[in-house]
C-alpha cells in the first residue's frame, strides 16, 4: 500500500464511555483509517507518567473515554476536511463534548504517542491489582459493540472490580482488561467466572474470541466450545501431523490446562519481608516497586531513548530492566534460595546497571531501577562487606572538600600520574585508562565568599539559592560562578547554599543508611532557606534528582519530603518557570549560533531539556540541535571502573560520540552532567559546556 499523502484527526472526548462506542458506529461510516479508544484509567496513567504527562495537553476535561479518529487523504486539506466532517456531525448530534481536528504533525504525534503507550501505561496502575488479559482480544461486531462492553462493564462491577480498555474501537476490538489480583484466590474465582461469562457472550453477538492476538493458555481452554467438536478434531490431527511429539508449543489451541493453570503469580507467590531503608511512599513497598515491571519490554528497544543503556549494548536479556526485574521478583520470593537477596549471581545481573534513571520516565510503569538496585546493594554489603573501590566512591564528596584548594594542584599532578593510574586499578579496580577529574585550587564556596559585592545581601532584589553541589564546588567552581552571573544577569540575588553532599554518590552505590543520616541535614539545611521562601536552584542534574527524587524517600519526614520536591529546581527550568509565570521578562544572548545538546540521564528521565532549549530558542538566530544520545556511557563512576570501561565507550559510541565528533568547530557542544562532559573529552578530544556557560540575560524586568 503506498503511504498516506495527508492525515488528520479528529479526537472526540465522551463523558460517558458507551457514548463513546455508541458513536464508533457513525464514525466508520466515514472511512476512516483507525478509530481507537482510551478510557479514563488509561488516560489518567497518562497525565501521570513522566514521559507521557507532557503529551497529554490535547485532553479536554476529564473524559470518561477519548475516540482518536484518523482520516488519510491525498492533500492535507481533503484528510483535514474529512476529520472534521465527523467531529461536527458529532457535534450535531449532541454525541461527546469536545472535538477538536488536529492537522499538524506537532498535535497529532503527542495523541499517538500516549495511545501507542496505552497498554504500558494502565499497567503501571499502583497497587496490587493490575489489568489483566484474558478477555482482552474479542473481536464484536461494531453494531453491536456497545451492547457488549455495556454487559463486560456490569459482570466485572458486580464482582466489585474495575476495568480498563483502550484500542481498535473501529473493527470491535477494545481490550477491555479487568482489574485483579491473581495472588488472591477470590480474584482468581472472578478471573474464571468473567471468562466464562464473556465467552457466552462473543458466542451471543456472533464475535469472535481472539480477533487480535491468539488463543495462548488463556483462551485455548474454550476452543472446542468455540469452533465445535469437528473442527477441533481437524485441529488436533494437524497438530500430530506436524508435531507428533507434541513439543511446540505443547497447550496453545489444542490439549489447553486449565486457565488458572501456570499463573505468573498465584496463591503460592510470597514475597519475603524486607526492612528496606527507602520509604517507597509511592509504590508502598519494595515488592510493589519491583513488580510494577509488568514485562512490556519497552526497555529492549534499541533504536531511540536511554532506557536501558547496558541492553542497547550487550543485546542480554539480564541486562534489560525488566530482567533485573524479573531477578529481583525470583530472589524476594525465594525462588533463588534462602540467600536470593544477596546473591553473587543478582548482583552480578544488577551489575550492568548504570543507575540513570531513564526507566523511571521511559518505562510506561515508571520502574525505577536505580532505587531497586541501591536498595539491593545495601543489603548485599551487609551480608558480603564492601570493597576498596566501594568506599572510595561512597567517599569521593568528603575527599574533594579536603583536597580541594592549596593541596589541589600536587593531587591533581600525582593522580595524573602513569604510576599511581596503573597502581589505582590494581588496588580499586578503577582504569588506568581513565585519569581522575582535577581538583579545584579554590572552591565555589571560597569564591563566593570572598566576593566584595553582589553576594545576595541587596534585598531589594528576588533571592535565590544555589545549592553548592559537590561538582561546581570542589571540581568545576567556574561553572557555578556562571551560574552565579546568570541569575544575577537575570536581576536576581544569588545566596549560595553550601548545606552539603546531596548524597548521589552514596545512594547510586546502596551505602542507604549513611547516605539518609547525612542527607537529612542537607536538606534541613536548604529547608531554612526553604521557609524563608527562598527557591534553590542546582546546576548539576544528578544532585537535583538526589535532592527532589531519592533523599525525599529516604528521609522520614514526608512534609519535609515534599517541600524538597516542590522548592528544588534545575536551573534552566527555574528560569523557564520564571518567565512563564510573568515574574520574570529577560532577553538572553548566547555564546554561540549553533548549540548541540546532549541531555543528563537523570535531566532527561526527571526535568527534561525543553527549559534550557526554550530559553536559548529565544535568542535570536540561534540553531539548536538535541542529540537522541542515550546515555552516555560514563555514569558516574561507572565508566572509571576497569571491567565496565569497553561497555562505557560502546554506550556513547552508538549515537553520541559520532555526532560530537561530526559536529562544527564553531558548535558549542552543551552536557550539563559532570560524568557526561569527562566522557565526552576523554572519548571525543571535544569540552563540552555547561548550559549555564551558554546564555546570559539583559535587560530585566521582574513582574509583581
Amino acid at each position: 500500500m503506498p503511504l498516506p499523502a495527508a492525515s488528520a484527526l479528529s479526537v472526540s472526548h465522551f463523558a460517558d464511555i458507551i457514548e463513546a462506542i455508541r458513536a464508533v458506529k457513525c464514525i466508520v461510516e466515514h472511512g476512516p483509517s483507525a478509530v481507537e479508544i482510551l478510557d479514563r484509567t488509561v488516560i489518567n496513567m497518562g497525565r501521570a507518567n513522566l514521559q507521557t504527562a507532557p503529551l497529554c495537553a490535547f485532553v479536554d476535561g476529564d473524559p470518561a473515554a477519548i475516540l482518536i479518529t484518523e482520516f488519510y487523504g491525498d492533500t492535507q486539506a481533503d484528510a483535514t476536511r474529512r476529520a472534521h466532517a465527523v467531529s461536527d456531525e458529532l457535534e450535531s448530534s449532541g454525541m461527546g463534548y469536545a472535538w477538536p481536528v488536529m492537522s499538524e504533525a506537532k498535535d497529532k504525534d503527542p495523541v499517538w504517542a500516549v495511545r501507542k503507550k496505552g497498554l504500558g501505561l494502565m499497567l503501571g496502575l499502583k497497587g496490587d491489582r493490575k489489568p489483566s488479559a484474558f478477555i482482552e482480544d474479542a473481536a464484536i461486531p461494531v453494531d453491536v459493540l456497545p451492547d457488549y462492553i455495556d454487559r463486560i462493564l456490569k459482570l466485572v462491577k458486580n464482582k466489585g472490580r474495575d476495568v480498563a480498555m483502550y484500542a481498535h474501537a473501529s473493527v470491535g476490538v477494545i481490550h477491555v482488561r479487568p482489574i485483579l489480583d491473581f495472588r488472591q484466590e477470590e480474584d482468581i474465582e472472578h478471573f474464571k467466572a468473567i471468562a466464562e461469562e464473556s465467552f457466552k457472550l462473543v458466542q451471543q453477538y456472533k464475535g469472535s474470541l481472539s480477533g487480535e492476538h491468539g488463543d495462548g493458555l488463556v483462551r485455548s481452554p474454550f476452543n472446542e466450545r468455540f469452533f465445535g467438536s469437528t473442527l477441533y478434531q481437524a485441529f488436533k490431527d494437524l497438530k500430530r501431523l506436524f508435531d507428533p511429539g507434541g513439543v511446540m508449543n505443547p497447550g496453545k489451541i489444542i490439549d489447553a490446562p486449565p486457565m488458572d493453570h501456570n499463573l505468573r503469580l498465584g496463591t503460592v507467590y510470597k514475597s519475603q519481608p524486607l526492612k528496606t531503608e527507602f520509604n517507597y511512599r509511592e509504590d508502598g513497598s519494595f515488592a510493589a516497586a519491583v513488580e510494577m515491571c509488568t514485562g512490556v519490554g519497552e526497555c529492549r528497544k534499541t533504536l531511540s531513548g536511554t532506557m536501558c543503556p547496558s541492553y542497547m549494548a550487550t543485546r542480554d536479556e539480564q541486562h534489560s530492566t525488566r530482567g533485573r526485574a524479573n531477578a529481583l521478583r525470583l530472589a524476594m520470593s525465594g525462588q533463588l534460595g534462602p540467600d536470593g537477596m544477596t546473591s553473587d549471581g543478582l548482583y552480578d545481573t544488577l551489575s550492568l546497571c548504570l543507575s540513570c534513571k531513564a526507566c523511571k520516565s521511559e518505562c510506561p510503569s515508571n520502574v525505577d531501577m536505580s532505587k531497586l538496585k541501591g536498595e539491593f546493594l545495601q543489603q548485599y554489603y551487609d551480608k558480603r562487606g564492601t570493597s576498596i573501590r566501594d568506599r572510595a566512591i561512597a567517599g569521593a564528596p568528603g575527599v574533594a572538600k579536603r583536597v580541594a584548594g592549596a593541596m589541589a594542584p600536587l593531587v591533581n599532578a600525582v593522580q595524573a600520574s602513569d604510576p599511581f593510574r596503573v597502581v589505582l586499578e590494581k588496588t580499586a579496580g578503577f582504569s588506568a585508562k581513565r585519569t581522575l577529574p582535577p581538583f579545584a585550587r579554590q572552591s565555589l564556596a571560597s569564591w563566593f565568599a570572598a566576593r566584595s559585592a553582589g553576594n545576595g545581601t541587596a534585598s531589594s532584589k528576588p533571592k535565590v539559592a544555589l545549592f553548592a553541589d559537590t561538582y561546581v564546588n570542589y571540581y568545576e567552581p567556574h561553572i557555578g560562578r556562571s551560574a552565579v552571573a546568570l541569575l544575577e544577569s537575570c536581576g536576581y540575588s544569588v545566596l549560595l547554599a553550601n548545606a552539603g553532599c546531596c548524597q548521589r554518590t552514596r545512594i547510586s552505590h546502596g551505602f542507604l543508611r549513611q547516605a539518609k543520616k547525612d542527607g537529612l541535614d542537607t536538606l534541613l539545611k536548604l529547608d531554612a532557606l526553604i521557609q524563608q521562601e527562598i527557591t534553590v536552584v542546582v546546576c548539576e542534574p544528578s544532585c537535583a534528582s538526589a535532592l527532589t527524587d531519592d533523599l525525599p524517600d529516604l528521609v522520614d519526614d514526608p512534609a519535609l519530603a515534599k517541600r524538597m520536591e516542590e522548592n528544588v529546581y534545575m536551573i534552566d527550568v527555574f528560569l523557564a518557570r520564571e518567565i512563564e509565570s510573568g515574574r520574570l521578562q529577560c532577553e538572553f544572548e548566547a555564546v554561540a549560533k549553533d548549540i548541540l545538546i546532549h541531555g543528563h540521564c537523570h535531566q532527561k528521565a526527571l526535568f527534561g531539556t525543553k527549559a534550557m532549549k526554550a530559553i536559548l530558542g529565544s535568542v535570536a538566530g540561534v540553531t539548536i540541535n538535541e542529540v537522541d544520545s542515550g546515555c552516555c556511557g560514563m555514569a558516574g563512576s561507572f565508566g572509571y571502573e576497569k571491567e565496565h570501561y569497553d561497555i562505557s565507550e560502546k554506550i556513547g559510541a552508538r549515537r553520541l560520540f559520532p555526532a560530537v565528533r561530526e559536529a562544527g568547530d564553531d558548535t558549542a557542544v552543551v552536557a550539563c552532567g559532570f560524568s557526561c562532559r569527562h566522557q565526552l573529552e576523554h572519548f571525543t578530544g571535544r569540552h563540552a559546556l555547561h548550559w549555564v556557560e551558554t546564555v546570559k540575560g539583559k535587560q530585566v524586568k521582574h513582574g509583581a
